[in-house]
């Protein structure tokens, strides 16, 4: 999986959290509109059903936020697997790879400041 393709998977994921937290948010507004328009006198029962109803909710977006982080780390681990496998595999071409890379970094970095 390329990394464009991740940074996809990643964005529509945190889009899907941020729409549950939208409706999360006008869910638990809903409920405080409906607990002051109550008598401050109502009964008991209609303010425990009201917050059962918030309690629901917010139980239903954790859920939701929970499949969807699943998601994400399921396709962040399918875009690292492969790397850390040939890291794993080929451990002195890697170390030699990333020294490489350091060595040319500090290089451009060095003739910059000239």
């Amino acid at each position: 999986m390329s990394n464009d393709a991740g940074d996809r998977m990643v964005n529509a994921g945190v889009a899907g959290v941020d729409q549950m937290k939208i409706q999360t948010a006008e869910a638990l507004e809903e409920a405080a509109r409906k607990l002051r328009r109550t008598d401050v006198a109502a009964r008991g029962e209609d303010v425990k059903d009201i917050l059962h109803d918030v309690e629901y909710r917010v139980n239903q977006f954790k859920a939701e936020v929970g499949d969807r982080y699943d998601q994400v780390d399921a396709g962040y681990h399918q875009s690292v697997e492969p790397v850390e496998n040939i890291i794993i595999d080929h451990p002195l071409p890697s170390v030699l790879v990333a020294a490489g890379i350091g060595v040319l970094i500090g290089m451009l970095l060095f003739k910059t400041r000239d």
